[in-house]
């Protein structure tokens, strides 16, 4: 065997690796796009019915306090308000309904359209804090 022949034989060698791995590459993708083709109408069918779910629950107006966004929120009525007054009511989430009605936090609607909050720590100075009042989103109807 000369020089030239062991370079063909080992060219050859090496191209029939390649095509090899090339066949192993394309049937990897071959099962990959079958997997695809089986699962998109399921996430198809998961996605609409998860749209379907969004649009069936209501949502309501966010909670009124300072940097909460929950929207799953209970009215409760400001002292010092009369019921026909449209500001008697204030939308809070349960974790800061908890507190006004302990008493740890007091809130005043003003007439500006704001709110006070005025917290009062335990063993610290109180603190004061007046906010625009949030415009709360109308709940959705959903679509049949």
């Amino acid at each position: 065997m000369t020089v030239i022949d062991l370079q063909d034989h080992r060219e050859e060698r090496r191209r029939a690796e390649f095509e090899e791995f090339c066949a192993t590459q394309e049937r990897a993708l071959a099962e990959t796009k079958r997997m695809i083709d089986e699962l998109t109408p399921l996430i198809e069918q998961w996605l609409q019915y998860e749209k379907e779910e969004r649009a069936r629950r209501p949502r309501g107006a966010a909670c009124e306090a300072p940097q909460c966004r929950d929207t799953i929120t209970t009215p409760h009525a400001i002292p010092g308000r009369t019921p026909d007054d449209p500001q008697a009511l204030i939308a809070l989430c349960d974790r800061h309904l908890y507190v006004v009605r302990d008493g740890e936090v007091r809130v005043i609607a003003n007439s500006d359209g704001t709110l006070t909050w005025r917290f009062s720590p335990v063993g610290a100075a109180p603190m004061q804090l007046t906010v625009p009042r949030k415009r709360g989103r109308r709940a959705r109807r959903p679509t049949l």
